[in-house]
């Protein structure tokens, strides 16, 4: 059995996580591989051929990615792997670590953003958007410039009467070649995720929070020609919130718990549309228009 440290949580697991935290702790979750199983037992026949099938529920949960396997993710303290023959444990750690700990986090309890972190002055600037729109690579771009990253495409949000803090995940952002090379990092040293992904992966081994921050700024990345910043109405924050979060990227509704969580962030902060051209070259203005914003004055989204 191995043991870790991610998202906060102490983990006993039968699989090898290179990309987690070796830690003695006491664990809170427990990862083991079931090798003998009937896929119909947990695979509806008519969704065996698709490419993907989630079930989601807050006591057990299927993630399934076909010739991959699944994963039974239960009360939010235990994920079973049931592996594909003959896949790669790199690519089943590829679905672990980010999509089905997502799914334990939520059924823990926190509101999971589709996000990237980055601790800018002992506070926690989240980073949003949909999968190709820069998260990772600005999350990059900042730890180039010396910021602690927090996390990686999942930030778990933990909410209080006082205030909402992102708890830290693991050492590691995705980054493509562009990017990569950009920041003067040799893509082809990276760690391969996946034979079809275009991006590999990055291993911090400095300058990474390993203590839940308090929320500073939420910023949603969005395309533009011009460096921008603006401040999203009540509602618009609600809603955005709402689409970049856990159940909603999956494509299953959180229902009324969830859209409540997200109401509640917006209301203890403002969100910001972060307009920005997508040019690399441009990724030093982009950190110091985000380094400048972020020392403002913090305003309550409440009047």
């Amino acid at each position: 059995m191995f043991s870790y440290f991610a998202y906060g949580l102490g983990i006993q697991s039968q699989l090898y996580i290179p990309e987690f935290l070796p830690a003695t702790v006491k664990h809170d979750v427990t990862i083991k591989i079931e090798k003998e199983y009937l896929l119909n037992d947990y695979v509806p026949c008519e969704v065996i051929e698709h490419e993907l099938f989630i079930k989601l529920d807050k006591k057990k949960s299927v993630f399934y990615i076909k010739d991959t396997g699944f994963f039974l993710v239960e009360n939010g303290n235990k994920i079973a792997v049931f592996p594909a023959p003959d896949v790669s444990e790199k690519v089943i750690r590829l679905y672990l670590v980010g999509s089905v700990m997502a799914i334990l986090l939520y059924q823990r309890g926190l509101l999971v953003l589709h996000a990237s972190a980055v601790n800018i002055n002992s506070s926690a600037v989240a980073f949003l958007g949909v999968s190709g729109q820069g998260k990772s690579s600005t999350a990059a771009a900042f730890h180039a410039h010396g910021y602690d990253l927090l996390t990686d495409d999942v930030a778990p949000v933990t909410l209080t009467q006082q205030t909402a803090t992102i708890t830290p995940g693991f050492p590691r952002i995705k980054l493509s070649r562009e990017i990569a090379t950009a920041l003067g990092h040799d893509f082809e040293s990276l760690s391969q995720l996946h034979l079809d992904s275009t991006k590999r992966g990055y291993h911090i081994t400095q300058n990474f929070a390993q203590s839940p921050l308090p929320i500073r700024r939420i910023y949603v990345l969005a395309d533009d020609t011009e460096f921008g910043i603006e401040p999203l109405s009540p509602k618009d924050s609600v809603m955005e919130l709402v689409r970049h979060s856990r159940p909603t990227t999956i494509g299953i509704s959180g229902g009324a718990p969830h859209f409540l969580q997200c109401a509640t962030l917006a209301k203890k902060y403002n969100v910001y549309r972060l307009k920005r051209p997508r040019n690399l070259s441009l990724l030093p203005e982009l950190v110091k228009l985000v380094e400048n914003h972020a020392s403002c004055q913090i305003q309550s989204a409440v009047v």
